[in-house]
Parts: structure tokens; sequence; C-alpha cells
């Protein structure tokens, strides 16, 4: 069963931005989007700050149990090509947290870029999503990906 949430900021005239979240009864997804819009119309006629940004957000689970192997303070940053004009090349940052072990070349530091799975990704990810400023990945060059590298995110706490 779906669960979803709508999501509302609202902004004033001095740009100061407030947001509101409401957990929809709604299971199925066409309900939700007319339940959404019917919250912005109540919304809209008690405020006089205008509507910023609403999002509809269907809320999925996965599996809860704990993987064997994995933490997620350890990223592969894969640099991939931004598609674009000009003769200088545009790059944007792939962060992917708990990296599989076979996505390195023998150093385990050095991304393999020719690891079908991450060109996989990369290539849905050309077509299905926008990044970087609203562009595209490239893929016309080394499949979009320049290279990429092992690393790590934890916080100190010191």
């Amino acid at each position: 069963m779906a669960e979803f949430q709508y999501h509302v900021t609202l902004i004033d005239t001095k740009a100061n931005r407030t947001s509101m979240r409401f957990d929809l009864a709604d299971t199925a997804y066409v309900d939700a989007a007319t339940a959404a819009a019917a919250i912005e119309a109540a919304i809209e006629l008690v405020t006089d700050a205008s509507v910023f940004k609403s999002t509809l957000v269907e809320i999925l689970t996965g599996d809860a149990s704990l993987p064997a192997d994995a933490d997620v303070t350890d990223e592969a940053l894969v640099v991939c090509y931004l598609s674009g004009t000009g003769e200088v090349p545009k790059y944007w940052n792939l962060r992917i947290p708990a990296p599989v072990e076979a996505m390195f070349n023998e150093d385990l530091v050095t991304v393999d870029i020719t690891y079908q799975n991450l060109q996989d990704l990369v290539s849905t990810l050309s077509t299905e999503a926008k990044v970087s400023d609203n562009e595209s990945l490239n893929l016309d060059i080394q499949e979009g990906i320049k290279n990429g590298y092992w690393r790590s995110v934890k916080k100190s706490t010191g």
C-alpha cells in the first residue's frame, strides 16, 4: 500500500519561506494528486503568501534489514560529463554511498569507469533525470564518466 505526503513551501513579500507537510489519507497516486491540489487551493484562500513550491511525495519502503557489509560514509565519487556547448567540458559529481568493491580497480581507490553497472546507472540518469542546474549527462564521452575515486565522508566528533 502506497503512502503519500504533500509538501508546500510558501513565500512572503520579503522572500522568507516556510514549509508545511501533510500526510495524505489516499493510497492511489491519482487520488493523492487530487487531494494535494485541493489542499493547495484551500491554503491559498487563507494566506497572503504565495505558493513557492509544492511536491507530492510517495513514501516507498524498502527492506528494513541491515545489510551485511555496508557503510554509507564510504562513497565512490564519480565525475560525469555534462551535456552543453563550448570547448570547456562541464562536470557533475555523482555520489554513490556504500559502493560495491567490484566498482574499483585493484587499488580499491580508483573507480573502474568501464564497470558495466556504473555505466548503466549513468546511462539511466542521462535519460531519466536532470542534474546540476537542469542539465543532462553527456554519454558521448567515455560513456559519460570522466573518472572517480573512493572517499570517506565520516564526520569528526572531536
